[in-house]
């Protein structure tokens, strides 16, 4: 079975290297580093990895656009961002863009490695202490009513499709591969994420995801 290519990207030398000793006894992943450069997607795209571990950090002072762009340059390509804070309420917009999760530095190697795994399979991965400060966010607005006043806070209830394009957004999917999914044209997909956005009240795609998992429509 060839092994995974994994790409570690990220500002501070020693977060590169911690997290490819890490993965260092995983025979199944092939680990490269990579280093934020002005030439950073032509060496993505040179490199070709399979999946890529990308520092917050870097989103920070690179733009958060880059997870668009490497979505739409490398289509099959897996992401999965770091992150050091368990309330990292980043999270969102993150899968919103294209991550396929949302891990910490302080993850075991089993837990990294078996994140790699899952997510390249398809799988949304989270750490578990980022998952239960999500849970804990939604159970909070239950108890304070946000549960019952989720549709009288909308502009529009959302119909039936629009929320079946709604929780592919919030799998990260694009435009063309939610028009896939559900079998219908980009155009129709367009179409509906304006009904989304403005039923929401959101400015963007970001926004709406973030919004939908905080009024419980969706969940990750």
């Amino acid at each position: 079975m060839p092994r995974l290519r994994v790409l570690i990207l990220a500002r501070i030398p020693l977060i590169r290297e911690g997290l490819r000793g890490l993965l260092a006894e995983e025979r199944d992943l092939q680990v490269s580093l990579l280093a934020p450069s002005v030439e950073l997607l032509d060496d993505l795209l040179a490199d070709e990895p399979d999946v890529l571990l990308l520092d917050v950090d870097v989103l920070e002072k690179e733009g958060w656009d880059l997870l668009d762009e490497l979505r739409r340059a490398l289509p099959t390509l897996t992401i999965l961002v770091i992150s050091d804070n368990a309330q990292d309420r980043r999270m969102p917009q993150a899968i919103a863009l294209g991550a396929r999760g949302y891990l910490l530095r302080e993850s075991s190697a089993e837990e990294m490695a078996n994140a790699i795994r899952a997510a390249h399979s398809g799988t949304l991965v989270l750490h578990p202490q980022i998952a239960a400060t999500l849970l804990e966010s939604v159970r909070a607005a239950a108890l304070s009513g946000g549960g019952d006043d989720t549709a009288q806070d909308l502009i529009e209830p959302l119909s039936e499709r629009e929320l079946d394009v709604l929780r592919l957004m919030t799998r990260g999917m694009s435009n063309k591969q939610i028009a896939g999914e559900l079998y219908i044209t980009e155009h129709t997909v367009k179409f509906h994420i304006r009904a989304i956005l403005g039923k929401l009240g959101a400015a963007n795609r970001t926004e709406a995801v973030t919004l939908a998992l905080q009024k419980g429509l969706v969940s990750l």
